[in-house]
């Protein structure tokens, strides 16, 4: 199994809302707007991933994203796009099957909205945000 660690923080403005995406941006604020946004500040967008994870995202398998903050976590499983990320700023875990230049996973259980809201209070408060992508398959 390849895997790879994005940290990023919390923000006030996060909702989490989003009932088919979630989003991790680059960006150092986030509006109320984005709905989707579930952590900002990130060290790491498609292109800064592992050459190896990058690669395993172009074959068929599963992504599995594990998204901690303040002793709280989440996991959301999904199916490589077949593609691998190159968007500098964010990147993005569906639902659907649509893919773009930011798409880390398709296909997945959940979205901003069904994350635990006790993790999504953490973020909230603008704890760090750790990130473990992991790519079997």
């Amino acid at each position: 199994m390849l895997s790879d660690i994005i940290i990023a923080r919390g923000h006030a403005n996060i909702t989490a809302k989003n009932t088919r995406t979630l989003e991790i941006t680059r960006d150092p604020y986030v509006t109320r707007s984005g709905d989707c946004i579930i952590a900002c500040c990130a060290d790491k967008a498609g292109p800064d991933l592992s050459r190896e994870l990058r690669e395993a995202l172009r074959r068929p398998g599963t992504v599995r994203i594990t998204i901690e903050a303040g002793g709280v976590s989440d996991v959301i499983v999904g199916k490589t796009p077949l593609a691998a990320p190159t968007n500098p700023y964010r990147l993005v875990v569906r639902r659907s099957n649509y893919v773009d230049d930011s798409t880390l996973a398709v296909g997945a259980d959940k979205a901003a909205a069904d994350l635990s809201r006790a993790l999504i209070s953490k973020i909230k408060e603008g704890a760090v945000v750790r990130v473990v992508i992991s790519v079997d398959g």
